[in-house]
């Protein structure tokens, strides 16, 4: 008898993920249409699972255009504060569907990036921050050292490939699960279409 894969345990960052699909969707004007949609399936069974109670989380979140992007920041921040609490190489579980179809030394090359660092991605991506602050062209003059500008230099290019990848990454797993807000957002229109035929 075939053994059967186990089952892969979600990542504690996952059950925001449409908040942080959101976010992005918003950044579009013509994808923007579709962020309802990523909330109304972050309170459903794909993200917070809310229960009886996501009807008045959706209707709470999309009675005003405040209300929706109040929705967005948090849940987006809760994605990003709970991703940002693993390494990059748990990252590889959740970018799974977008490499599966890669040549197994492709896909190697990418996992062994993400496996550079044993650091968090918050850490990371703290330290990578500050070193952009510091290498600025915008910094004022003389508020960094020479050997902090130098360490901060290396900082960024040591992290540079590891985030970029990660970016990568990201738009390919977000533009996956872009599909489920069309869905539900095409489902919603016609059924109004439907309702007035």
């Amino acid at each position: 008898m075939a053994k059967q894969p186990a089952e892969r345990k979600p990542l504690g960052f996952e059950k925001y993920m449409y908040g942080a699909l959101a976010g992005r969707l918003t950044q579009s004007k013509e994808s923007s249409r579709y962020a309802p949609s990523a909330l109304e399936i972050l309170a459903g069974k794909k993200g917070l699972n809310l229960g009886e109670e996501a009807l008045g989380f959706i209707r709470g979140t999309q009675a005003s255009e405040e209300g929706i992007k109040t929705a967005i920041n948090v849940y987006a921040g809760k994605f990003e504060e709970e991703r940002g609490k693993y390494k990059p190489i748990d990252m590889a579980q959740w970018y799974d569907s977008i490499l599966k179809d890669l040549d197994a030394g492709d896909k190697q090359k990418i996992v062994g990036v993400l496996g550079k660092y044993s650091e968090t991605i918050g850490s990371i991506v703290k330290k990578f921050s500050q070193a952009g602050y510091i290498t600025a062209e915008e910094a004022p003059e003389g508020l960094f050292t020479p050997q902090q500008i130098a360490s901060a230099k290396a900082t960024l290019e040591k992290y540079g490939e590891v985030l970029q990848v990660m970016d990568i990454l990201d738009n390919y797993k977000f533009e996956e699960l872009r599909s489920d807000a069309v869905s539900s957002r095409r489902k919603a229109d016609l059924k109004g279409l439907a309702s007035k035929l």
